[in-house]
């Protein structure tokens, strides 16, 4: 259970426009938390302008040195008050991946399938509308 994927829930602001968090991991069990083994890092989702909106996962603590290989399996953006036409993730070698996504113009919720990222390493996701 500790290394299995993750939903990451995004809600934004009123006008649908913002929205940022944080995620802390440890080992859960020892005080290793301690000596660096941690991971503290965080979520922003915001517009940058009027067709593109991004979301952002930056390392918030150079300092805490976990590593873990755990997966987000999907995102689910509460808010999203735009008409997404593409998504596309950023990881590593900084070439585009498009990915899967749904969106819901009635209740404004967006669910990325499978975006193929991890929780504690950095990536950007641009949704153009």
């Amino acid at each position: 259970m500790r290394e299995d994927p993750i939903t990451l829930y995004i809600a934004t602001n009123a006008k649908g426009d913002f929205a940022n968090g944080t995620i802390y991991l440890d080992d859960g069990e020892t005080y290793s938390y301690k000596k660096g083994e941690y991971a503290y890092w965080g979520i922003i989702f915001k517009k940058e302008h009027d067709y593109l909106h991004t979301i952002i996962n930056k390392n918030l603590d150079k300092k805490g040195t976990l590593d873990s290989d755990i997966q987000i399996d999907k995102i689910i953006i509460r808010g999203a008050k735009f008409y997404p036409r593409t998504a596309h993730i950023y990881l590593d070698d900084f070439n585009p991946e498009p990915l899967d996504f749904e969106h819901d113009r009635e209740t404004h919720v967006m669910e990325i399938k499978s975006p193929n990222a991890y929780i504690t390493r950095d990536f950007r996701i641009d949704l153009h509308s």
